[in-house]
């Protein structure tokens, strides 16, 4: 789009709404702005106009519509996707990730991977920055994650490097259906060109699918099996290789902690970055001290022997399922919130094999959560987080570890799942007992 003098409407005034007005406005568009929540509205730059209200203006009034990716848009001939916006602008190479899991962890990681090769590189999209704030910055790539949310009516995003990396239910209080959240999804290999790297997890029956009608160049990760070009394990090791040739191998025990956890992430991230241009060096070294981000697994203190860990970001069942799974010791599994539309059945199997002793349940889907876990695990329910917590600092022997992974969204109770973590940490940092070890 030309933008000089256009009249541009911005549905949503949060992250995303305000990088594409900035952009639209440095582009010379005259640019209005709508939110239901007239405090949303605040601060806007000058001359833009701001409306609320129960329900968006008419399109009519307006020759483009930018939508923020929390804003529910049916198509229409003038819907533009935020990433579109950005992606017309963009003047660096874009690599793309998706995917229900793993998504935050792995475009981190390449982004890493590509600022230790030397070259300048931004990282957004769903995490940080939004995409629109990424352009003419003087990147030479941008890696962004992308949702399904972002991704479900784009036209005009065409990335260099596209990662897919798993499909399991989320977001189904949107999509409608899991067929319809793995269509949005795969909208990122779709709109790649001929040129362009799709790298797909062989792991994943939705990965291999959608790399099976993709027209790009393909490249493949997996735990399981060796592939031709991408990376794999290979024993106690990473290896990438290239048309059939092994070009680096990477032992596991070099990769940190968080890295391992879980190493499907690692690899992913790293073929990207290969095929992206990273340096072999880079990528072995960013493996080797990446510790890992906020609320994803991670160690908040030791209380009179029990180990509290966040993994607030485990807002699905999916995700649950892997945080259980990825712990050694007994433990006390903290979970609910809202749900998103998803089933929880699989939990109970997942719960006996993890060595659940009880699950304390809170919030909109303790019910739910309750009604899915009865007979596998020993359940109680109570109100909110803090009450939780006090429940489970009272069940947990020496040894065990208190586990926050939700399997639901925040949004019952809390702004965010960040939020959510924080509160965690600070509820069990206020614990009784002398504080054992660093994370305290």
């Amino acid at each position: 789009m030309n933008q000089p003098g256009r009249n541009i409407l911005v549905l949503g005034a949060a992250r995303s709404g305000r990088a594409a007005v900035d952009l639209l406005l440095r582009a010379g568009a005259r640019v209005t702005v709508y939110d239901r929540s007239p405090e949303a509205l605040r601060g806007l730059p000058e001359g833009v106009f701001a409306l609320s209200g129960a329900e968006a203006p008419s399109y009519d009034r307006f020759d483009a519509v930018v939508a923020s990716p929390g804003v529910p848009a049916v198509p229409h001939p003038k819907l533009v996707p935020e990433v579109d916006l950005a992606a017309q602008y963009l003047d660096a190479k874009l690599c793309g990730v998706t995917g229900s899991n793993g998504k935050s962890t792995t475009t981190t990681l390449v982004g890493e991977m590509l600022q230790a090769s030397g070259f300048a590189t931004g990282v957004g999209g769903n995490i940080g920055t939004a995409l629109c704030s990424l352009v003419g910055r003087g990147y030479a790539w941008v890696v962004a994650e992308l949702s399904s949310f972002q991704l479900e009516h784009a036209r005009a995003l065409h990335a260099d490097v596209a990662l897919l990396l798993n499909l399991a239910p989320d977001h189904l209080d949107r999509h409608g259906s899991l067929e319809r959240y793995g269509q949005a999804k795969a909208r990122l290999a779709e709109l790649q060109r001929e040129d362009a790297w799709l790298v797909s997890n062989r792991d994943d029956a939705w990965a291999r699918s959608v790399a099976a009608a993709a027209h790009s160049r393909r490249a493949e990760f997996s735990t399981r099996e060796r592939v031709d070009t991408g990376a794999y394990l290979d024993g106690e090791s990473l290896v990438l290789a290239r048309a059939g040739a092994r070009r680096t191998r990477i032992p596991l025990a070099e990769l940190s902690s968080a890295a391992r956890r879980p190493v499907a992430n690692a690899l992913a991230a790293a073929a990207a970055a290969d095929l992206a241009g990273a340096s072999q060096r880079a990528i072995r070294a960013v493996l080797a001290r990446f510790e890992g981000l906020p609320h994803r697994v991670r160690d908040v203190c030791v209380r009179r022997g029990v180990r509290y860990v966040d993994d607030s970001k485990a807002t699905n069942p999916a995700a649950a399922a892997a945080s259980l799974l990825a712990q050694t010791a007994p433990l006390i599994w903290l979970a609910g919130g809202r749900n998103k539309g998803l089933a929880f059945d699989e939990l109970a199997g997942i719960a006996g094999r993890a060595r659940v002793r009880a699950a304390v349940l809170y919030g909109e889907a303790a019910g739910e959560l309750e009604q899915a876990l009865r007979g596998a695990v020993p359940v109680e329910r109570v109100k909110d987080l803090a009450e939780a917590v006090a429940r489970a600092a009272a069940l947990a022997q020496p040894g065990d570890a208190v586990l926050l992974a939700p399997a639901c969204a925040s949004f019952d109770q809390f702004k965010s799942f960040e939020d959510r973590g924080e509160r965690f940490a600070a509820l069990a940092r206020a614990l009784p007992g002398a504080a054992e070890g660093a994370a305290c």
